[in-house]
């Protein structure tokens, strides 16, 4: 197995790799799920215009929608609490393509986070179900019910440093905590406890250790010591009811205002919160998905019948592997780019044997965000994306 280090990238090779770029067009689209039209609509990253449904009303059963993710492989995974499974759609198109999940019915499922250990948890609001539950990442196998106790009315998820699991229970709206579990789903304690919150409904770590709170009834976000719980600050205050988050490229931070049906941003430089959107024809907007993809503008030849790659773990938290199934010998090279078109790495590259190829890369010297893998053999390519988060 061979093992790379990122270095960085000389200019010389930035421009050998614009000369390669124009087979990819970079399009930054904003996914938000709509809650009571039971659709998920897109934006402009760029200007916050109003694209379209990209899903439809009501597509595949889809009823009072929590949550919208990427799938690693190219889909979106849709929560609805009407729904007793996660839905998938096609990441093109927004065409349904059934249940994600099987062997296990949801009870009114909410917020879902996929973690390093390639599965994908899921809280309950359910009356007789309110554990997280785990599922397979790659198939949507049921795994277990993970939590210990239920989180009755659970929300978002987050991992500390140790491993550790913190959940956000909503509760009634006046008395929500944020719970910890250990590794195997042990209840260890209430780390935040009602009082300093109201109604959490999301959580997340900077990469300081700081723990972010998104807490619906009070319309703020505010963070504590991520290792104590103890309070630090408010960071944004006097939204109606925050909810749905996420990041661009940038780092500015997307907040969904549940009952003011409009979409925030905040950039923690300036500490400036700018309205980045209100079209749309949202209503209950409580989940937003941000994201970067690269599509073709010429006509290359698809290598999908000739190469196979998995990437494992995606999302990873460190070291990533790629295994290379090659159906006839073949001359290319794999290499990676950022959202942004750049080239930060060359895998491999040369003549390819038929036959497994197994290559790893350790990421510890890049940031959060997501990545592009390439094999680009003559006037065909195939590519795909992976995930590193920590």
């Amino acid at each position: 197995m061979k093992i790379l280090h990122f270095q960085p990238v000389l200019g010389c090779i930035f421009i050998i790799l614009f000369n390669y770029l124009p087979i990819f067009v970079q399009s930054q689209n904003v996914f938000v799920s709509s809650r009571n039209t039971n659709s998920i609509k897109r934006f402009d990253l760029a200007t916050g215009n109003y694209l379209g449904d990209f899903v439809s009303p009501g597509s595949g059963g889809l009823s009072l929608l929590q949550e919208v993710i990427w799938h690693p492989d190219g889909f979106l995974l849709v929560t609805g609490r009407g729904n007793s499974a996660i839905k998938k759609y096609d990441g093109t198109t927004g065409d349904y393509l059934g249940n994600f999940t099987t062997g296990y019915a949801l009870d009114n499922p909410t917020k879902t986070t996929i973690w390093k250990d390639s599965l994908i948890y899921v809280s309950q609001w359910g009356t007789t179900k309110t554990k997280v539950v785990r599922f397979n990442l790659r198939t949507g196998a049921f795994v277990d019910e993970f939590t210990s106790i239920g989180v009755p009315n659970g929300g978002g998820h987050a991992w500390d440093d140790a491993g550790n699991l913190l959940v956000a229970q909503y509760g009634d709206g006046g008395n929500g905590r944020v719970l910890k579990f250990d590794t195997n789903g042990n209840f260890i304690s209430t780390f935040i406890p009602s009082g300093q919150l109201r109604g959490p409904i999301n959580v997340w770590f900077d990469a300081m250790g700081t723990l972010f709170v998104a807490d619906w009834t009070l319309g703020d976000v505010l963070t504590f010591d991520g290792k104590t719980g103890a309070f630090k600050a408010s960071l944004i205050s006097n939204l109606r009811n925050v909810e749905g988050f996420d990041f661009d490229n940038q780092g500015n931070l997307y907040l969904c205002d549940w009952t003011d049906n409009k979409i925030y941003r905040y950039n923690f430089t300036t500490t400036a919160l700018d309205l980045f959107t209100q079209s749309g024809g949202m209503v209950a907007p409580n989940s937003i998905l941000i994201r970067e993809a690269l599509v073709s503008s010429t006509n290359k030849v698809d290598l999908s019948d000739r190469i196979a790659i998995q990437v494992l773990p995606n999302p990873t938290n460190n070291l990533i592997q790629f295994s290379i199934q090659i159906k006839e010998k073949i001359t290319g090279n794999l290499f990676i780019i950022n959202a942004t078109g750049q080239k930060i790495a060359t895998i491999s590259e040369g003549t390819f044997e038929s036959g497994n190829h197994i290559f790893s890369l350790n990421t510890e010297n890049l940031p959060n965000g997501t990545f592009h893998y390439v094999f680009a053999a003559g006037n065909g390519q195939l590519s795909g994306t992976f995930f590193l988060q920590r």
